[in-house]
């Protein structure tokens, strides 16, 4: 009996996992209310409170689902269950804030950041409270974070970029120019990155170094008004 039993539950796991297959693979195919559906169809809500439990990755899924359908209130609550589920992962308060600041509610997406800090010094959490800093126009700050984040991470191009964003913003062209170039080396197909790099490089005054970058840019970005005014104010040089 006790074998028949054992075997019953692996067959259960092995559809589970199957179904989350399922629901993985048209995630990818962004079928997201056919992946949404089988999610809900594989969530035993009794699963949120049991060591393992299955519904982490099942409702991680399905809060992704709901972000690209736009259901942020649905999607929240779903990132919220996973921080219950698994106290130690910090996946759920970094996609969390990054959903909420994309909506523009900055206030929030810091709480969820500084709550997901509390559980792992993360350098995606401290560029998220970096771009809030950003967006206060509170430079300083957004300074020392970038700088917080690229210190854990050194390949994280967003990051040396939106510093170099912030260094600009305090007149600081030249070591602005110096992060550009390090996320220009991680990212050089990024197009904000080589305007960012050919505007640095213009407002120290070397606009022969600054104009393949940003013919480099108007190239990945063709059409950008904003690209080819400052292409235009590099060749009056």
């Amino acid at each position: 009996m006790k074998k028949l039993l054992v075997i019953a539950l692996l067959l259960c796991t092995s559809s589970a996992f199957a179904k989350y297959e399922d629901a993985l693979k048209l995630f990818q195919e962004n079928k997201f209310q056919e992946s949404l559906a089988i999610c809900a169809e594989d969530l035993v809500m009794a699963n949120d409170f049991i060591p393992n439990s299955p519904n982490y990755k099942i409702r991680y899924l399905a809060a992704h689902n709901h972000w690209k359908l736009g259901n942020i209130e649905s999607a929240s609550i779903h990132f919220r269950k996973c921080m219950a589920i698994e106290k130690t992962k910090v996946d759920p308060y970094i996609d969390l804030a990054l959903m909420l600041m994309e909506k523009n509610k900055f206030k929030e997406a810091a709480s969820v950041a500084e709550d997901g800090l509390k559980v792992k010094d993360e350098a995606m959490l401290y560029w998220i409270l970096g771009r809030v800093a950003l967006f206060r126009g509170d430079y300083s700050r957004a300074k020392v974070l970038f700088e917080k984040a690229n210190s854990i991470e050194a390949e994280l191009y967003v990051s040396y970029n939106d510093l170099g964003i912030a260094l600009m913003k305090l007149g600081k062209f030249g070591d602005a120019n110096v992060a550009f170039s390090v996320a220009h080396a991680i990212n050089p197909e990024s197009p904000e990155i080589n305007a960012n790099m050919a505007y640095s490089l213009y407002k120290i005054g070397k606009s022969n170094e600054a104009l393949p970058y940003a013919k480099k840019a108007l190239e990945l970005l063709p059409g950008n008004d904003r690209i080819q005014n400052l292409i235009n104010k590099i060749e009056e040089k």
